[in-house]
């Protein structure tokens, strides 16, 4: 089982992400929510954009697995996007969606352990000249673990069957993190500096830098 909680880690960091990409500001009730400027007129308004890279590091480089530990049985892993998209529409809100899905390949025996991560976001901003001010931000987000065949898994675990322990590793994978979502990826209070260079978004508060690129699908 040290590969499973290897990579229950590996969620949590994921989830973490979070942490990373708000910023200390305090909540604000948002009651001064209005709108600076003609949202419309701006250039990132209305498109859908992509995460690209946090602080000059490749986003999906920041949830890739290290070396395994000696002792670990063989296995392969996959990591993949599912969604990542993001949206700041004409009337001072703002949506996103990140999924993720996390695949363990076992050979001896042969099986499978798979998490599918899922992180939703939804708030206001306002705009001034080069400021981007978050006013509200809610998230939630959801762990799906699936592990397959059942049969194999079913000699392998005690006292619980493979549904009851997949719904334990999504629930184990998700405690740490649940403490910290006030958090949230855009912190209510934060102000961003923006900048639109063609199809990339720079978002920069503080040491931190989220650069977005426009989905064109």
């Amino acid at each position: 089982m040290k590969v499973i909680f290897k990579h229950i880690f590996l969620i949590v960091t994921i989830l973490s992400f979070v942490s990373l990409v708000g910023c200390g500001g305090d909540d604000d009730d948002g009651d001064d929510a209005t709108d600076t400027v003609d949202l419309s007129d701006l250039e990132f308004v209305n498109s859908t954009w992509q995460i690209v890279s946090l602080n000059g590091e490749k986003f999906v480089d920041i949830f890739t697995s290290g070396e395994p530990e000696p002792g670990e049985p063989e296995s392969e892993s996959d990591f993949e996007f599912v969604e990542n998209s993001w949206v700041f529409d004409d009337e001072g809100m703002f949506s996103g969606a990140l999924k993720f899905k996390l695949s363990e390949h076992y050979t001896d025996p042969v099986s499978s352990l798979t998490f599918e991560i899922a992180i939703t976001s939804e708030g206001e901003y306002t705009v001034e000249d080069t400021t981007l001010k978050v006013i509200k931000q809610e998230m939630e987000d959801d762990v799906v673990a699936t592990l397959e065949p059942k049969e194999v898994w079913e000699q392998q675990i005690e006292r619980l069957t493979v549904e009851e322990f997949e719904k334990e590793l999504a629930a184990e994978s998700k405690k740490d993190f649940e403490p910290t979502t006030s958090a949230a990826l855009f912190e209510a209070g934060s102000e961003y500096t923006w900048l639109v260079e063609g199809d990339t978004l720079t978002l920069s508060i503080g040491q931190r830098t989220i650069v977005f690129e426009r989905k064109t699908e």
